[in-house]
């Protein structure tokens, strides 16, 4: 089956048309990616494909040394008539790798030294949009600019004896927020590909941290010692960051935010 690549149609109808074996990542029941024929495209399409993941996207590719690391270009975003979203982007060819070896460990080290080095005066997402993904509510708007705000939504979850969280104000980097095997492409000439840049933005460092929790166990294990995570000031926010976590699972809040 053939694409025209400027008939969004077309291309609408390919992604939800094709066999699953052609299917380079996803799952049928939510988000999937596959690749154009034909071409050095790929797209991601499904119900939570957005506009903000796009944008985040094309910010990354921006802001990141691509000597350092792989972003792909975003080429286009659009919209079906089910509300479905469709990102078209460059392919990167390479391998993911599971489980990761210690030099792998220590290259993903480095690149996380490298985001810290890439800082703002603004909090939130990469484009300004909401924050979305692991740490964030699926349900709420959250629109973060400043740190204050995503102190409050931390303390919001906890409770009394659970502490409060204390973010450096001066320290607003750059975060991925969903560094895991499945969103890393190596490239055979030794380079480094990052996909998945939908919970992206500029955030007090501990929050790269927290995310690396949600991952598979001996992954963040390996990275977090790699990247000298341990002093007894990061522990603490950890533990009240994974509390605030928690207690947001297991309860219902319904906090409004000072803008």
């Amino acid at each position: 089956m053939s694409v025209e690549l400027n008939n969004r149609q077309s291309i609408i109808d390919y992604c939800r048309s094709c066999p699953e074996d052609q299917l380079i990542g996803g799952l049928r029941s939510g988000n999937q990616v596959v690749k154009l024929p034909d071409c050095d495209l790929v797209v991601k399409f499904g119900p939570h494909v957005s506009s903000y993941e796009a944008k985040n996207q094309q910010s990354a590719y921006e802001i990141i040394d691509r000597h350092i690391v792989t972003v792909p270009w975003v080429h286009t975003f659009f919209v079906d008539d089910g509300g479905w979203g469709y990102m078209v982007s460059d392919f990167i060819p390479g391998k993911t790798i599971d489980p990761l070896s210690g030099s792998h460990i220590q290259r993903l080290a480095g690149i996380l030294e490298y985001f810290r080095s890439i800082t703002a005066d603004r909090a939130g997402s990469l484009c300004g949009g909401p924050s979305i993904g692991l740490l964030w509510p699926d349900t709420n708007d959250l629109t973060i600019s400043n740190v204050q705000q995503v102190e409050e939504w931390f303390n919001s979850r906890l409770f009394p004896g659970d502490g409060k969280v204390h973010f450096d104000i001066s320290q607003l980097v750059l975060c991925h927020l969903d560094i895991a095997p499945r969103n890393i492409i190596w490239l055979d000439d030794g380079g480094v590909c990052l996909l998945d840049w939908a919970s992206a933005g500029f955030y007090p460092r501990p929050l790269e941290f927290a995310s690396l929790f949600f991952q598979e166990y001996d992954f963040s294990e390996m990275l977090l010692n790699a990247i000298s995570f341990g002093s007894e000031r990061d522990k603490e926010e950890q533990q009240k960051i994974c509390q605030a976590l928690y207690n947001n699972e297991r309860y219902s809040f319904l906090v409004l935010l000072e803008p």
